[in-house]
């Protein structure tokens, strides 16, 4: 995996006392010592303090996040802290409104957005020695180290990492599976185990149906979702530096081919970000109308949510519904991939014939604002909604999967299983960059471009391994341009 690494960054502090509380001039080449920048944290916890805490809309509208506020007042109640829903939108940019004094105490986001506020001075480095990263792999806390003043800091406390799965329905396997779609009878559907039987599926699926239900179900403009095709192929975002894009390497043509390929069979209803969240309906409706998605494993509250809704409407109780939900939406690992790039051949021996795929993935952490009036009221939030029992308390309430390894291996499932496949380097985690905002746009125009060529372009373009080199070329250009006006 390569990573960027940044020198000396400006970071908002200034000196009072003993201690150095955010805001104010900034720094460019300051030298402090890690006891310096710390002083802050030192001490106890302010007295009347009122900070706060922005999280993810998730967490506001299953009513975790006040369930989470409620029991920290009443733990530091001593101290008369009030810890507050900041009432703001999740993506709040602290960087235009934490100097305007509008922005929350505590932030909760993922690494990519949090690190372009680190390079900005706009969120603190933290204490590590006062948080339990223990159980923490080196991989996820380095998505929020930063070399600032000439030392190594952390700038995030992760408690969620994410990447893609595939969600299955088992209620809608054919009735035939298990001799037509289980070849190495290891009592496992092929179709949700490799690419190529997955592709077959939805291929026959949509036949039988006329068009009318699918076996994938996914948005083909999906940047994060659909990047696994380059990564798994070789490609890279930024090597050493952000001047190096490595989107367009050597072979990416492969998976770009593969991509192009499973737009033809999922067809030009999957070509809008849209597709993401109707996924969730079709997913689980009566009709049957998607066997399978693939996306983040958050979703999967959702779905068994609205999949008991489906069968409360079809007469089962509660109870039986929401069982029913539990036992027939299967969370698995994303299917292995081609080696040779082709999907659409049948497989003879599957286990030498594919791998297992890169995807992207990220690190979710809450993080403090360096203009916060509270430090150390901050601080304790931090520390005690990542406390073992806290964060599996929002692992389970939220169906996030927790940064921790020894959670995730008592959860077990889908937390395990991406627990493994972060540890095993097969989850590529977003550049912690400013630099990885300016991928985005452009990966979704050239997959809009390349699923559009195999669903309703009249006379394709993309059909040659110099063509998509081309498309790849013009990728990288177009992420160099939008740096360069970003950065003007």
């Amino acid at each position: 995996m390569r990573s960027v690494r940044k020198g000396c960054v400006c970071l908002c502090l200034l000196l009072a006392t003993a201690s150095m509380a955010a805001c104010g001039e900034r720094t460019q080449n300051g030298t402090f010592s890690y006891e310096e920048l710390m002083a802050k944290f030192e001490g106890g916890i302010e007295q009347n303090a009122t900070i706060r805490v922005l999280d993810n809309q998730m967490a506001i509208e299953t009513g975790h996040l006040q369930e989470i506020l409620d029991a920290f007042n009443e733990r530091y109640s001593e101290y008369n802290v009030n810890a507050v829903d900041a009432n703001m939108d999740q993506y709040v940019d602290l960087e235009q409104n934490g100097p305007d004094g509008y922005g929350p105490d505590v932030l909760y986001q993922a690494n990519d957005m949090l690190m372009r506020y680190a390079e900005g001075g706009h969120i603190l480095p933290l204490p590590t020695e006062q948080l339990d990263i223990s159980a923490i792999s080196e991989a996820t806390m380095d998505a929020y180290l930063l070399e600032t003043y000439g030392l190594d800091l952390y700038y995030g406390m992760p408690v969620a990492q994410q990447s893609t799965v595939l969600t299955y329905r088992k209620d809608l396997l054919p009735a035939d599976w298990e001799t037509r779609w289980d070849d190495d009878r290891n009592g496992v559907p092929d179709m949700v185990e490799n690419l190529n039987d997955l592709y077959a599926y939805s291929l026959e699926v949509k036949e039988a149906s006329g068009g009318e239900k699918y076996g994938l179900y996914m948005s083909l403009l999906d940047q994060y979702f659909n990047s696994e095709y380059l990564l798994s192929y070789g490609a890279y975002v930024f090597g050493e530096t952000s001047e190096d894009i490595g989107l367009n390497a050597e072979g990416v043509e492969t998976g770009l081919n593969l991509f192009r390929d499973m737009a033809g069979v999922l067809g030009s209803h999957c070509i809008s970000q849209d597709a993401t969240t109707q996924a969730a309906t079709y997913l689980t409706d009566a009709n049957g109308t998607a066997f399978c998605t693939i996306g983040t494993p958050d979703w999967l509250m959702t779905f068994r949510e609205n999949l008991a809704k489906t069968y409360m409407r079809a007469g089962d109780d509660a109870e039986t519904a929401a069982r029913k939900a539990e036992e027939n939406l299967v969370v698995v690992a994303p299917p292995d991939l081609p080696k040779d790039g082709n999907v659409k051949k049948e497989l003879t021996n599957a286990a030498e014939e594919t791998f297992e795929p890169v995807t992207m993935g990220g690190v979710n952490a809450f993080a403090i604002s360096s203009y916060t009036k509270y430090p150390k009221a901050s601080l304790a939030f931090v520390k005690f909604v990542s406390e073992y029992e806290n964060l599996k308390w929002r692992s389970e309430a939220l169906g996030a999967v927790p940064a921790r390894e020894d959670l995730a291996e008592e959860l077990g499932g889908v937390s395990e299983m991406l627990g493994e496949r972060v540890a095993g380097g097969k989850v590529y985690m977003m550049p912690s960059t400013r630099d990885t905002q300016y991928i985005w746009p452009p990966l979704s125009s050239m997959f809009n471009d390349v699923a559009t060529d195999n669903t309703t372009r009249d006379n394709p373009k993309y059909t040659t391994k110099e063509s998509l080199r081309a498309v790849l070329d013009k990728l990288v250009e177009d992420i160099r341009s939008a740096m360069a006006l970003g950065k003007s």
